[in-house]
């Protein structure tokens, strides 16, 4: 006689790895951006020091977003994009120089722990492309917690 009692398991919809590997990357990044300052791993004393007046207070919700938003395009290489949107939007976007620092502190954040994560798992195949949709995933879930 055959046990029922677990048969609901096999009855749920099977998910490939990278996305759900995808899924928690975006959650996890939601959850180090909805704390300040984000959890940096510092190389040197000299980079602290350059990013300190970001560590101050959190930058408001549209800064963090345009923060988000050059992280994008740097994931997908438009170089030209960033340039251009920090030279004209940047100084609207980010009203005061600390919010400039936190801006691009979290821009670098975010871009390093999305290439770390694309190369700590290579055999999966994740593309810069899925690395965007996650950042997306992770801006909608941040702002949410905050």
């Amino acid at each position: 006689m055959r046990d029922r009692r677990f048969d609901h398991i096999y009855d749920l919809k099977k998910r490939p790895v990278k996305e759900y590997l995808l899924e928690r990357f975006a959650e996890e990044l939601a959850s180090d951006l909805s704390t300040w300052p984000p959890p940096v791993e510092w190389v040197s004393e000299e980079l602290r020091r350059s990013y300190a007046p970001a560590l101050g207070d959190r930058p408001s919700d549209a800064a963090l977003r345009f923060a988000l938003e050059i992280a994008r395009l740097d994931l997908e290489r438009r170089f030209d994009a960033i340039d251009e949107r920090v030279r004209t939007e940047a100084p609207h976007r980010w009203s005061s120089e600390a919010e400039a620092a936190a801006g691009r502190l979290v821009a670098h954040f975010v871009s390093e722990k999305c290439l770390a994560l694309k190369e700590r798992a290579e055999g999966i195949g994740i593309t810069r492309a899925d690395l965007v949709r996650a950042v997306i995933a992770a801006e909608r879930l941040a702002l949410r917690l905050l």
